[in-house]
């Protein structure tokens, strides 16, 4: 059965589900965070439209001496250590075509990781799913409060109070999520739905583009690069590394995706995706175009030292409604075709339920074999030899 045929308006509801503002269901009681003042240093470059780009190379390894690196020449991001900063630039375009910007939390820690979030929040590809809401913020403008609002949604990961928060110490970045194409399209779409028409900017590629180079101008060698995402943002995170791997071709990465597993969308799902936004796949993701899930072996032949972790509920109501896999049975048995794929350094860290993203629980979970989330993290990124599948 497709996907389109499912989006009832109590679908369209489960969709709302997947991590972002408009996408949480009911409200979220954490404060706004205060934005702290930009400097003159944080002014975004004159540029209006998307840049073109950059040249995709093959990692691993350093592009050769005669090639200079496309993301070099961003304007560096001047903000106070310790707290959020809203930073707005022209070139990151929301899907109603207004610019919006990203988070900062710089590390006070000498030498400290950079860890770079992308935020979730549905998608939409067709006139069904953009004019009936299964997509976070594309119709509206996305500023200082929409952003700083989002960032404690995931709390956990950017808990600096926390002792056994693993990225407690790092610079943390914020990416917002208002294009509805799993932060990899570049196209403008027109939808139509009997009186109904939305124009949406798929501008996600172009957007990880001008954060990339911000952040190279910002932190030229981190100690260690995390890409992380949830739901949508975990998407995000994997089809987006290589542009990280292109900025930092010397840098270790790893991943950390939160309920974006990879699962390949029944029927021409997945084709209808990647037509509507253009989606920018790497070249090197051998048969990516036809199934997503052969995003894992790409990952794990390009990723050198890289770890990458998937975390995931067994009957995900969110994922199994995107991917029109809608029997929590079949979808379980998609998951640990997963696990049952994974490459010598990817692991991951099951709850059986049928919930969406771990990272906004509180507590956070514990796993049926007694393993707490942030142990389990912490093996992650301390390189322990212990670091091992988790769950059902």
């Amino acid at each position: 059965m497709k996907i389109v045929a499912l989006l009832s308006a109590g679908f369209l509801s489960c969709l709302l589900a997947a991590c972002g503002a408009s996408g949480e269901s009911g409200t979220s009681t954490e404060p706004r965070t205060t934005p702290a003042t930009a400097t003159a240093s944080d002014a975004p470059p004159s540029a209006t439209t998307p840049a073109t780009p950059p040249a995709e190379t093959t990692p691993p390894g350093p592009p050769s001496p005669e090639t200079p690196n496309p993301y070099a020449g961003g304007a560096p991001i001047a903000a106070p250590a310790g707290q959020w900063s809203y930073v707005p630039m022209a070139d990151f375009v929301c899907g109603n075509g207004n610019a919006s910007g990203i988070a900062v939390n710089p590390s006070s820690a000498p030498n400290a990781p950079l860890l770079v979030f992308f935020m979730g929040g549905g998608a939409c590809w067709d006139a069904l799913t953009c004019l009936g809401g299964a997509a976070s913020f594309i119709d509206s403008d996305v500023g200082s409060a929409e952003v700083l609002g989002d960032v404690p949604r995931v709390r956990a990961l950017f808990d600096r109070e926390a002792a056994q928060n693993p990225f407690k110490d790092a610079s943390f970045v914020f990416i917002p999520y208002c294009t509805g194409d799993l932060h990899g399209g570049d196209a403008q779409k027109t939808y139509s739905l009997l009186t109904k028409t939305v124009t949406v900017h798929h501008r996600g590629a172009r957007n990880t583009d001008a954060v990339v180079k911000r952040l190279l101008a910002t932190y030229a060698s981190p100690s260690k690069i995390y890409v992380t995402g949830a739901s949508g943002g975990g998407y995000g995170a994997m089809f987006g590394l290589h542009r990280f791997r292109t900025a930092w071709p010397t840098s270790r990465i790893d991943i950390l995706n939160d309920c974006g597993p990879p699962i390949d969308p029944a029927g021409n799902t997945w084709t209808s995706m990647r037509e509507a936004w253009k989606l920018e796949i790497p070249a090197a993701c051998t048969g990516c175009e036809d199934d997503a899930a052969k995003v894992l072996p790409y990952l794990s032949a390009t990723m050198g030292d890289g770890r990458f972790a998937l975390l995931g509920y067994t009957k995900d109501k969110t994922i199994r409604s995107f991917s029109g896999r809608l029997v929590p049975q079949d979808f379980e048995q998609e998951m640990m075709a997963l696990r049952a794929a994974a490459g010598p350094k990817q692991r991951m860290y099951y709850v059986d339920s049928d919930d969406h993203v771990l990272l906004k629980q509180n507590p956070l979970p514990v796993a049926s074999s007694g393993v707490p989330l942030y142990a389990w993290l912490q093996r992650f990124a301390s390189d322990d030899p212990a670091w091992a599948h988790e769950g059902p």
